[in-house]
């Protein structure tokens, strides 16, 4: 039972009515099936973001704990810079000093003492000058390399100190004379024992020297940057330790040898070895880092445990690590995976209400859209009925009648193209039985047409072939006289004549219907061609004693001209107008006008005979049409000669036309190409 009802329900025999439930139950389905999809979508889109967010938090977190990294190694470098320039500056200003002691003794006792005297106050003064620091007094040399006085050495005063080396190695008296033979003053860098491995001594010394213009002097200084380095570490250590960031974040710092300075968020004081002190559970750690930062000039990350302050509990971390080469630090930053997961959870938490939320909307969107497409299935549902009810009438009642639909009337764009195209099959078929009916008319009339063309054949036929037998039997009598004979002959000749031209016509009509007919074209004289044409027939109009007609050709192509054409069908198409003209006129004339135009040539036939009807001169050029005209029976002919000249004129490129008015004559026009 259910399932009949199913199959009543879904399959109903009434095509209306099973495409209506079709539509609802397609309509349903796809709704329901787009529902369930974008639901599935959003469950597979909220997975898909969740474990995206997770990826995408902790590799922010770790380009976050990067930049910090390197911010705070940035921060190193300037201060470094500035650290170095510090120094240089001290140096500089101690020299200047000198400088500027030595010139203005030079300047107020030149002249008035000695050179030695003078000598001796610039030394006396410049060991008198007093600094912070007791290395930080300045030296007189010679540029030849003689010491004039070295604070704390009386041994090199007078000494050539021109191989001088330092503890390093370095020849720094010929150094310091080598840069100032190219430049007034400078610095010189130096650094001593750089194999040990210290972070305590980066043992490095600046030394700035001045030319002095008098006596071949300069004045120089020097200073140890490891007597500064201490209180720099200690600078940068304190502002690093001050570093926070979320997730209990700080910056840590070491040094390569194993030595903390910055850990757990402070300046380290102990006397821990990270190296050294293997039982330490930090020291695993620090090989990790150290291992990184010498693999990784640029920097790279590590994961361990470790215990965040104020925890006895190792949670596992995440630290970036990047050395500073010059004086061997590890600077890192790091964050713990416990608390970015916690963050991520509470994210994930809030994407998954998000997702309940989106689902609640899709579900109240496809009830709206259900209630909608109810409504809309209805309404389409009584109006598509109602026009398919129309069109079943219109279908039905069109059998036995042109009776059209009402456009109007119908609500669908789809049926309203399709009443058109159903009214124009109405008026076709109207238009079609019209047309049968005419056609049917018309081929009825063919048949008389032909009946009667057939009837005049056989007349015309019958009558050249009547004198040719007539006078053939006559010849045969033996008492005629050699004139009759003569006479008979002539009778024979221009009656078989006659019915050759006849045959002729035939022949050239049957291979027109057949689609047979056909032209070759040579070169012709058109001059010489005209003029046989005009002696042609001047000769048979002299010879016709019933007729009063002049016969003249005016050709306007030069005598030189010659054209490519078919010479018998030309004749025969003139032959055709010529023999009409004079045909039907008994006194006047008959014309034959040329002319020619680029590559066409213009004929043109007049007459003053006895003119065409207006409303025959549309089908005079039809086959057997001449049967029905009223003159035949006098004139005589098969009504084919202007049918066939036609065909022919067509092949030749060209086309004909008459104008004409009864008892004024006939001008016939037509043209062929020239090529």
């Amino acid at each position: 039972m259910p399932k009949k009802l199913i199959q009543k329900i879904a399959f109903a025999s009434n095509m209306s009515n099973y495409l209506s439930r079709t539509l609802i139950l397609i309509t349903v389905a796809t709704t329901l099936l787009i529902g369930g999809v974008l639901i599935i979508q959003q469950t597979h889109y909220f997975n898909k973001i969740s474990e995206q967010k997770s990826r995408d938090y902790i590799e922010n977190q770790k380009i976050s704990v990067r930049e910090i990294v390197k911010n705070e190694l940035e921060y190193i470098r300037i201060q470094n810079k500035n650290f170095k320039t510090k120094i240089e500056e001290k140096i500089r200003q101690n020299v200047t000093q000198a400088y500027y002691t030595a010139e203005s003794i030079y300047q107020k006792y030149a002249g008035k003492k000695s050179e030695e005297e003078i000598k001796a106050l610039i030394i006396a003064s410049i060991s008198s000058l007093k600094f912070e620091m007791g290395y930080e007094e300045v030296f007189i040399s010679t540029l030849n390399g003689t010491g004039v006085y070295y604070p704390g050495k009386p041994e090199f005063t007078g000494k050539n100190m021109l191989h001088f080396k330092d503890a390093n190695g370095s020849p720094v008296i010929k150094d310091e004379i080598n840069l100032l033979k190219v430049d007034e003053e400078g610095f010189l860098k130096y650094n001593i024992n750089s194999n040990l491995n210290s972070e305590t001594s980066p043992h490095r010394k600046i030394a700035f020297v001045k030319k002095f213009g008098h006596f071949n002097w300069y004045f120089g200084s020097k200073q140890y940057v490891d007597d500064y380095f201490p209180k720099f570490r200690d600078e940068v250590a304190q502002k690093i330790s001050s570093v926070r960031f979320k997730y209990g974040g700080y910056v840590f710092m070491n040094n390569e040898n194993g030595t903390p300075i910055v850990m757990n968020g402070t300046v380290y004081k102990g006397n821990l070895n990270l190296i050294s002190d293997t039982g330490d559970i930090r020291h695993k750690v620090f090989m990790q880092e150290l291992e990184v930062a010498k693999n990784n000039p640029d920097g790279g990350f590590f994961y361990y445990l470790w215990n965040k302050m104020n925890d006895t509990i190792p949670s596992e971390k995440c630290s970036f690590v990047q050395p500073f080469e010059e004086y061997n630090w590890l600077v890192g930053a790091g964050f713990y995976l416990d608390e970015i997961n916690k963050s991520i959870k509470d994210q994930q938490k809030m994407l998954r209400e998000d997702q309940k939320s989106s689902i609640i909307s899709v579900l109240l969107i496809l009830i709206a859209l259900l209630l909608l497409e109810g409504i809309i299935i209805y309404h389409f549902n009584k109006k598509y009925k109602s026009d398919f009810d129309r069109f079943f009438n219109f279908f039905f009642s069109s059998q036995n009648s042109f009776q059209q639909l009402t456009i109007s009337e119908l609500y669908f764009d789809d049926f309203k193209r399709a009443g058109d195209a159903a009214n124009k099959m109405i008026i076709h078929r109207e238009e079609t039985e019209t047309k049968l009916v005419k056609e049917h008319e018309k081929a009825t009339e063919s048949d008389r047409l032909k009946s009667a063309f057939l009837a005049n054949m056989s007349h015309e036929i019958r009558t050249p072939m009547n004198s040719i037998i007539g006078f053939s039997e006559l010849l045969e009598d033996d008492g005629l006289s050699e004139q009759d004979k003569i006479l008979f002959i002539k009778l024979i000749r221009q009656n078989s004549e006659t019915l050759l031209h006849l045959i002729n016509d035939i022949v050239d009509i049957s291979k027109i219907e057949a689609n047979l007919l056909s032209i070759r074209k040579r070169p012709l004289l058109l001059s010489h061609f005209l003029s046989e044409i005009s002696t042609h027939y001047t000769e048979i109009l002299a010879s016709k004693k019933d007729k009063d007609i002049q016969f003249q050709i005016i050709n306007e192509i030069k005598p030189e001209v010659s054209i490519l054409t078919d010479e018998i069908r030309l004749k025969q198409i003139l032959d055709n107008l010529i023999g009409n003209a004079i045909k039907f006129s008994s006194s006047g004339s008959v014309t034959v006008a040329v002319t020619m135009d680029k590559k066409t040539v213009h004929f043109s036939i007049k007459d003053t005979g006895l003119g065409i009807p207006y409303e025959q001169q549309a089908v005079i050029f039809e086959r057997f049409i001449q049967a029905e005209l009223g003159h035949k029976k006098n004139f005589g002919g098969t009504g084919l000669g202007l049918a066939i000249s036609r065909n022919l004129i067509h092949l030749l490129g060209g086309d004909i036309r008459v104008e004409s008015e009864p008892g004024k004559g006939s001008t016939f026009y037509f043209d062929i190409l020239n090529n």
